[in-house]
């Protein structure tokens, strides 16, 4: 497993996945295309706004319209069941904009098919000049509170309401684009240890990164010589982190690296114990220490994926970690290493012993752009003393 010596690690899921059962589900509700691509609200809450604008008829119906408007605002202020928040907008006597919020799409369907309709009923005649059509909308009323508007008489005439302006939809959350959030990285982070740095305020805004190909498309380079291999492509660094994203071909496991991607799996290890040899070598040598260590011990697994957990974070305390591309579908995945990635611990399984080494991280490329480093002979856990690693082993 490669691990950055004293940084901190935050890594945030960024590609399209394969289909699965939760998204269907999710389209179902919104969040979803009908081709399996997430929706930029699936990044909100779920909460649906509602907007309705209506405005008298004419002048003379200008005063009982406002009075029954004043009303109809002050029971809509006391609705509270499945209402997160609501808003009444007065430009001019005679015209009212209603901005009600709901927790979910089924509780704004239960005010249009209760409330909104007592409303439209309280305003009969004031914003409408149709007949009614002689159909009677009758059942028990709608139990959305205690207002009075939320208690429909039992029969009442249904009319033809003409609408000034209606509009539904999800709530739109606080997103970032990638320019957006590698700017509140070089703002935020800061410092030369994970100590310095507030992980909980970086992973909130990681998470509200809705990543669009387009946008990272140019930092995707694949190894030509070797497409089973992972690659490291340096998306922007300055003294304090290192940004980059990775790419995982279908169904890589790699040696024990750290990403997360496509649909990937973190397997997170309790940091095992260094043998003497490697301890006293890193000291003398920190770039070609090698030396053994005991078995990884698991501490736990998540599956990350654009329709779950899409965040993690690691640091040298908490313990080593391998991400696992299972999936058939390649995975690319935004890494940010504060402080920037120089060296890396590299934890591999044999027979039951791992051997580690310290070595330089190679890019793919930097910025875009290809950087020539990457050669057929490339390993992307970093530029290994290859004599010393075997003579360990």
């Amino acid at each position: 497993k490669r691990l950055k010596l004293d940084s901190s690690q935050l890594q945030s899921a960024s590609a399209p996945v394969s289909a699965s059962a939760p998204r269907v589900e999710h389209w179902k509700h919104g969040h979803i295309h009908s081709d399996g691509k997430r929706k930029l609200c699936s990044l909100g809450t779920g909460e649906i706004v509602h907007i309705l604008s209506l405005a008298a008829k004419d002048e003379t119906s200008v005063e009982p319209f406002e009075r029954a408007v004043q009303t109809v605002a002050r029971d809509l202020y006391r609705l509270e069941a499945g209402i997160t928040d609501v808003r009444v907008c007065h430009p001019q006597c005679g015209r009212v904009c209603f901005v009600v919020t709901f927790v979910s799409r089924d509780d704004f369907v239960k005010f249009k098919e209760g409330p909104e309709l007592n409303l439209k009923y309280a305003l009969r005649g004031l914003v409408a000049s149709a007949e009614p059509d002689n159909q009677l909308l009758t059942g028990p009323s709608a139990t959305m509170g205690d207002a009075s508007i939320a208690r429909a008489p039992d029969v009442m005439w249904k009319q033809p309401q003409p609408v000034e302006f209606e509009c539904t939809g999800s709530l739109m959350p606080q997103t970032h684009t990638l320019t957006s959030l590698l700017q509140f990285f070089k703002s935020s982070i800061k410092g030369y240890g994970h100590k310095d740095h507030d992980v909980k305020a970086v992973a909130m805004e990681c998470q509200r990164w809705f990543p669009r190909e387009e946008e990272y498309a140019k930092y995707i380079h694949w190894d030509p010589h070797d497409t089973t291999k992972y690659t490291r492509n340096l998306i922007f660094r300055n003294e304090y982190f290192d940004c980059l994203l990775m790419c995982w071909p279908a169904g890589k496991i790699p040696s024990l690296p750290t990403t997360i991607g496509g649909e990937v799996y973190e397997v997170q290890y309790s940091i095992p114990q260094l043998d003497k040899q490697f301890m006293k070598k890193e000291m003398e040598d920190p770039i070609d220490a090698v030396g053994r260590c005991g078995p990884l011990k698991k501490l736990a697994e998540a599956r990350l994926s654009e329709d779950g957990l899409t965040t993690t974070y690691a640091n040298n305390d908490i313990g080593v970690h391998r991400i696992e591309n299972r999936s058939n579908c390649p995975a690319y995945t935004m890494h940010v290493y504060a402080p920037g990635l120089r060296k890396i611990k590299i934890f591999k399984d044999c027979g039951g012993v791992c051997v580690h080494t310290v070595g330089h991280v190679p890019y793919m490329s930097e910025e875009g752009c290809k950087t020539g480093l990457w050669s057929e002979a490339t390993d992307p856990d970093g530029i290994l003393n290859v004599d010393a690693w075997n003579d360990c082993v």
